[in-house]
């Protein structure tokens, strides 16, 4: 009897240690200890040699700064890349009401100097009125002389203003795209980020120069969708 339930106990502490070293490698699974390769991974290794054509030397593969390298030179690396539509981006920023009320200033002078000169040359018409069939007074065509270099020197001036806001305009939006690239970039840790244009957007040209500009900006000809982050930055600027 005194044997018997020796068995019965040592049989039942087998059953648990096998129960227990079931549940302990249950439950250490690969996504669980985190940082661990999985079942099928090769490695950890210091680098990777793979054969290349006879008589040259095998190419290293190794990590370095959290890179793929195959090289100690700093652009032997692997880098991530992506590409944002600077256009799109940039037109919406340029929509906003801060640049949007600069630009309204500069229109409320050109609509205010045009409405003063095209009065004052109602002026010089009710003051200097012509005969009928005669020739223009003199003195109406020296003031009239007088009005028009005056009202060039206008258009050249608002020209020369509206060319500057549009400048610094252009600046001020791409520093807030740069700002925003770098944003996400830093989330998502892209190493590269280039400008471009889809493919499939229209031309919308009115002549070949136009074209042309279209198909520069076209800096990407085939590429993976997933490499687009433009929607990513628009967020990141809130528009």
């Amino acid at each position: 009897m005194f044997k018997s339930d020796r068995f019965i106990v040592a049989g039942s502490l087998a059953l648990s240690c096998a129960a227990l070293i079931f549940a302990l490698r249950a439950s250490v699974t690969p996504m669980a200890m985190a940082g661990l390769p999985l079942a099928n991974d090769l490695g950890p290794a210091d680098a990777l040699l793979l054969t290349t054509e006879a008589g040259k030397d095998a190419l290293r593969v190794s990590a370095k700064d959290g890179h793929i390298a195959w090289g100690d030179r700093a652009t032997n690396r692997a880098w991530s890349v992506a590409a944002v539509d600077i256009d799109k981006v940039m037109k919406k920023l340029l929509e906003g009401a801060s640049y949007a009320e600069k630009r309204n200033e500069i229109k409320d002078k050109i609509e205010k100097g045009e409405a003063d000169f095209q009065k004052r040359a109602e002026d010089i018409q009710a003051k200097f009125p012509v005969a009928p069939g005669g020739p223009p007074p003199a003195e109406g065509q020296a003031a009239f002389q007088q009005l028009q270099q005056e009202y060039r020197m206008f258009r050249e001036s608002i020209g020369a203003e509206s060319d500057r806001l549009a400048a610094e305009q252009f600046e001020a939006s791409y520093r807030e795209l740069v700002v925003a690239v770098e944003t996400v970039s830093e989330k998502e840790s892209i190493d590269l980020v280039l400008r471009f244009q889809p493919t499939a957007d229209p031309f919308e040209a009115k002549g070949s120069a136009e074209a042309i500009d279209r198909i520069r900006a076209r800096t990407l000809l085939k590429y993976p969708t997933q490499v687009d982050i433009t929607p990513e930055v628009m967020k990141a600027l809130g528009i």
